[in-house]
């Protein structure tokens, strides 16, 4: 079988993409899972990012920015369920506030459009269970059924033409005349192969494993798994009309902050945690409880141990290492590596799902 295009990972991104290119070229979707979105794409905050914290001319900065405004209007045109409510951006402490107007002035460099500083009467009226000594707040942040999002690409895709292969792990790559030859293992331990012009690498948790599969092996494309739990608040006492995020002193995540879902739902998190190990591993311990309510009680005036419970965890595939500050989307055609037609998505982390469809757009200009 041959194809123009094999899309290796159905997460948002790689459905994104196939929806973008299936207007063009034939494209198979391939899977190791039984289902689209299996990982990262379905274990997020489901949280759609104005792009305030990254640096200027970025591609999580441009990608994000363009991605949000085209995530709202497909959300509008195929009836996804989302809500544009906005999220503030909070210092507790006033030590805190030089970095919150620091944050504000990125966003702006950046182009980000509506965002304000609200004062302590706004805040009574609109996150009355929120303590803050200062805050902005970003009105284009929003979130969104991620699931439904997934669904509508994949069936646009289809109907496009594309063929989508789950329980399909890929195995063995290799450049050939012309393109790629690419080896899978189904579920049921069968071998086959599909010859593919183009070979597109959106494998996520995954992508520099099937990166080395093709004869790449760059330790600075290696990537560390970051684990990212997540605690329900059960009660419905607390009143925020926004999501809320406090300003954070990490240099590798935003912090545990308060979402909403789209039944109003609240949860705190997600925290971070590197892994010593790429074992995927979603438990969610109660003893952290304790960590997430010492972090919520700073902010969410009222709040209890009590009213935590698990509720569930993500892996991010992080370039980044714990000490490095920021490290960029990895997104290229390999061509100076002899491998032209194979283009990785590296390190797709967020805002991967606020930027999904403008990366399917930069990813066409790569194949065009």
């Amino acid at each position: 079988m041959f194809a123009d295009i094999v899309i290796i990972g159905a997460g948002v991104v790689g459905l994104a993409i196939a929806k973008e290119l299936s207007s063009n070229f034939f494209c198979v979707v391939l899977d190791k899972h039984p289902s689209f979105g299996w990982e990262t794409s379905s274990r997020n905050s489901e949280v759609l990012h104005s792009g305030l914290y990254y640096p200027k001319n970025s591609l999580k900065t441009e990608l994000c920015i363009e991605g949000n405004r085209l995530i709202y209007e497909f959300a509008e045109k195929y009836k996804v369920p989302h809500q544009k409510i906005g999220k503030l951006v909070i210092a507790i402490r006033n030590e805190q506030e030089e970095k919150l107007h620091s944050i504000f002035e990125n966003a702006r460099e950046n182009g980000v459009q509506e965002i304000e500083f609200v004062n302590d009467k706004y805040l009574k009226e609109f996150a009355p269970c929120i303590n803050s000594q200062c805050a902005f707040l970003s009105k284009n942040t929003g979130i969104i059924d991620t699931h439904s999002f997934m669904k509508c690409l994949e069936a646009l895709a289809i109907d496009n033409g594309t063929l989508f292969s789950y329980n399909s792990e890929v195995i063995g790559i290799e450049k050939i005349n012309n393109g790629f030859e690419v080896l899978i293992k189904s579920n049921e331990g069968d071998i086959f192969s599909l010859k593919s012009a183009i070979v597109i690498n959106s494998a996520g948790l995954q992508s520099d494993e099937v990166a080395n599969i093709v004869g790449i092996n760059d330790n600075d494309l290696q990537l560390n798994y970051c684990k990212g739990h997540y605690f329900k608040i059960n009660s419905s006492k607390f009143e925020t009309k926004h999501l809320v995020y406090p300003v954070s002193d990490s240099a590798y995540g935003l912090g545990i902050h308060l979402t909403k879902d789209l039944n109003g739902g609240l949860k705190l998190g997600p925290d971070t945690l590197f892994l010593n190990s790429r074992q995927i591993d979603y438990d969610v311990p109660n003893h952290l409880a304790e960590k997430f309510y010492n972090s919520g009680k700073s902010y969410i005036e009222g709040l209890t141990i009590d009213l935590l419970s698990p509720d569930y965890a993500g892996i991010r595939p992080k370039l980044q290492k714990p000490d490095e500050q920021f490290r960029d989307f990895y997104i290229k055609n390999e061509t100076e590596r002899n491998l032209e037609g194979f283009i990785n998505l590296i390190g797709i982390e967020s805002p991967g799902l606020t930027a999904s469809l403008a990366i399917a757009k930069y990813v066409k200009k790569l194949v065009i």
